[in-house]
């Protein structure tokens, strides 16, 4: 069985979530926090959520380049990528946030060829242009659909793991094999009863991936997760 890896970004690969940080610093943190609230209570979509947000934002691109490149990641992050390409694991990552500040912090860290897929953000004149080019037809939860990304990029024989920690993540949770969690993810897979591997830093992430690949963790397909990645498909 080959293992594919799908990770979250904000708050999960980076210390803060940036999304947050970039919308509160450059355009109405309580009404932005306001929002937030509406979608986590499924009155909005993340989309409707960020298009609100966007049209508060006046930003200069030079400031926020500054402030992207002030930020940090999990210090075993990259630890964890290379640990992923020795031992032939494919590692994506999905993420409801934009690729302005994605791809900026990955290039931070010489993780540029790591591929991700994401919502799009571009500066013009202050204001910002957003795009969403991987919604679902019918969820409108999310602006990208994480879980279509998963099922997409792996087959029948693979191993889905996923490794989150927010709002976002709780869908494609239900629909992985093995699921890394903290925060509100943590949370959620434990109230759903989804088995879930605690973890603070990527270094806890490496000590179990290298317990799976020297055989003392059996890994295998999780029976649930195998049942509604089959009714997804079942429905196209």
């Amino acid at each position: 069985m080959k293992i594919k890896v799908f990770c979250d970004f904000d708050g999960t690969i980076t210390k803060k979530d940036i999304g947050d940080l970039f919308f509160e610093t450059f355009g109405d943190r309580q009404f932005y926090q306001q929002l937030v609230e509406r979608w986590r209570d499924y009155e909005i979509s993340s989309k409707e959520m960020w298009e609100e947000i966007a049209k508060k934002v006046n930003v200069n691109e030079t400031e926020a380049v500054e402030l992207i490149n002030s930020q940090e990641i999990d210090p075993y992050f990259v630890d964890f990528v290379k640990f992923c390409k020795d031992n032939g694991i494919d590692l994506f990552i999905l993420s409801d946030g934009f690729d302005f500040y994605i791809s900026k912090i990955l290039e931070k860290y010489g993780l540029s060829e790591l591929k991700f897929f994401s919502n799009r953000l571009r500066i013009d004149g202050g204001r910002v242009n957003l795009e969403f080019p991987y919604p679902d037809s019918v969820c409108r939860i999310c602006a990208n659909c994480k879980r279509n990304h998963m099922l997409t990029l792996s087959g029948d024989d693979d191993v889905i793991i996923y490794i989150g920690d927010g709002y976002s993540d709780r869908c494609p949770a239900e629909y992985a094999d093995v699921v890394f969690g903290k925060k509100e993810l943590l949370k959620f897979c434990r109230e759903r009863n989804i088995p879930v591997y605690e973890f603070e830093t990527f270094k806890d992430v490496i000590e179990q991936f290298q317990r799976f690949i020297s055989g003392r963790k059996k890994l295998r397909k999780r029976w649930r997760a195998e049942l509604k990645r089959r009714e997804i498909f079942m429905r196209e």
